[in-house]
């Protein structure tokens, strides 16, 4: 692929490595930074007595009824119908 260099007009990220590369930087550091953002967040509820723990709802529970039963198996050959 063309690098920065070898494109002499203003171009998109995803025709050069150079600039590709640059803007998954730029994604890469906002995510840490937006990740570190939260992580203080956290900390300072956490400080502070305001941090409430999420709880896990309790699985529901389903309760089948016993399969009803008939007897056993028919021994009768089945009949043709002619």
């Amino acid at each position: 692929m063309a690098t920065h260099k070898d494109l002499d007009f203003p171009h998109a990220p995803s025709w050069c490595d150079d600039c590709w590369n640059q803007e998954q930087q730029g994604r890469l550091l906002a995510e840490m930074r937006r990740a570190n953002d939260f992580q203080q967040a956290e900390r300072y509820l956490r400080e502070s007595g305001e941090w409430v723990e999420p709880k896990q709802k309790p699985k529901p529970q389903y309760v089948l009824p016993a399969p009803k039963m008939k007897g056993g198996m028919s021994v009768e050959p089945r009949r043709r119908n002619s």
